[in-house]
């Protein structure tokens, strides 16, 4: 089978990058359209990016462009795509889905953690396969935009056009090799590390901006009071904000001997100050294995700001403080209450496996607790892992490939 991969920016060889070499140690020929020209910060693909996968042919091209000749000339048989849907609808593609569905191309979409539920139902209609990671995604998709996928289609319909099989991106966990992470970045072999995930400050969010901001906290204290937040003004007078969350951290570290290590991303727009506290600082430095499964692989603990860390870590079997942020940005997210809500035994609060915490309580935690009081509970971890993510294994490119197999031989 020839099956393209269409891979415009790095975040898209995060999520396909097991999956492509999955496909390659099953010998099918492997192409991965590229694009030398992503504008996005961090998300530019350059050729070293694509030499993890020696065996696949690299053919760079402009997403704009139709596909159907390109996909034509290299005899793909199947495409796959992150969000490939609402990719192809913001490029202005769609018309490129049903060509490619009369000149025999099978179509899948794959996704990032619950980012499938924010793509149309639309999609359905469009896409031979949609994979889901869990069941329970599956299911949060199809009940928060109910209303269009009972357009789509009846029940059986939908099971039909989509497949749960896990998380390929997490498939990667199994080829870390932590001894040379640990050297990479001067590490000693058993000092723990303790991963900081840091917060996304360029985005719409008043708090962040005014609360967290970099600048004087006079000026940001009269900024909140003149556009309807004096509520604010106290906590910006009387603290340093994002700073006293990362001298807690750094007292922690030190009391334990331990490293922290700070994971960014260029688009984070990080305060100066960030780096100052880190051991290691870094973005995305690798792609397969990508940085942040590098890093979880060796963690003792994570703190992130209800990110997608905390699946990264819960399946890599380590412990995380969820530090609950304003989120206003993403209120319109579909599905926003199952992924940053609060409720017991959600994706950010589940005992035993990540804590959510405000960030004065993450301080006086910080403060107080010590790194053995973070530990994971099995039991807990092996409940998450088969609700949030269905499967405790490194297998789940193999049962998208599976899949994807049966479709092209019909």
């Amino acid at each position: 089978m020839i099956l393209a991969f269409f891979v415009p920016r790095r975040g898209s060889l995060k999520v396909m990058g097991a999956l492509i070499q999955a496909a390659l140690d099953r010998r099918h020929e492997v192409v991965l359209l590229w694009h030398p020209a992503e504008a996005k910060p961090g998300e530019r693909i350059v050729p070293k990016d694509l030499e993890s996968w020696p065996g696949a042919r690299a053919i760079a091209f402009d997403p704009r462009a139709p596909l159907p000749p390109i996909l034509a000339a290299q005899g793909a048989q199947a495409l796959v795509a992150t969000s490939l849907y609402s990719t192809f609808k913001a490029l202005g593609r769609t018309a490129d889905l049903p060509a490619l569905g009369r000149a025999g191309v099978r179509t899948f979409s794959i996704d990032y953690v619950l980012d499938t539920v924010t793509s149309s139902p639309e999609g359905y209609r469009a896409v031979d396969v949609t994979f889901y990671t869990s069941e329970y995604q599956r299911r949060l998709h199809w009940r928060v935009q109910a209303e269009g996928f009972a357009r789509v289609g009846a029940p059986d319909e939908l099971a039909r056009r989509s497949a749960v099989c896990g998380s390929p991106m997490l498939d990667q966990l199994a080829v870390v090799d932590r001894a040379a992470v640990r050297k990479r970045y001067g590490l000693d072999d058993g000092r723990p590390v303790v991963v900081f995930m840091s917060l996304k400050m360029g985005v719409p969010d008043p708090w962040r901006r005014l609360v967290w901001g970099r600048e004087w906290r006079g000026l940001r204290a009269m900024r909140a009071a003149l556009t309807g937040h004096a509520e604010w003004v106290p906590t910006i007078l009387r603290t340093h904000g994002y700073r006293d969350l990362m001298d807690a951290l750094a007292r922690f570290c030190a009391r334990h001997g331990a490293a922290l290590v700070v994971k960014s991303r260029r688009k984070n727009y990080d305060p100066s100050f960030l780096s100052r506290y880190a051991d290691v600082f870094l973005t995305d430095e690798t792609v397969y294995p990508y940085t942040s499964m590098e890093l979880i692989a060796i963690a003792n603990l994570c703190v992130h700001f209800q990110s997608g860390a905390v699946i990264e870590a819960a399946f890599a079997g380590v412990p995380s403080l969820s530090v609950i942020v304003s989120q206003t940005h993403l209120h319109a997210y579909p599905g926003h209450d199952e992924i940053y809500g609060l409720a017991p035994e959600s994706l950010q609060n589940y005992g035993g496996v990540v804590w959510p915490v405000r960030p004065e309580e993450a301080i006086a935690r910080l403060e107080r607790a010590s790194l053995a009081d973070f530990g994971i509970d099995r039991a807990a971890r092996a409940g998450y892992v088969r609700r949030f993510l269905e499967f405790d294994d490194t297998a789940s490119s193999d049962r998208v490939l599976d899949v994807i197999e049966r479709a092209v031989r019909g």
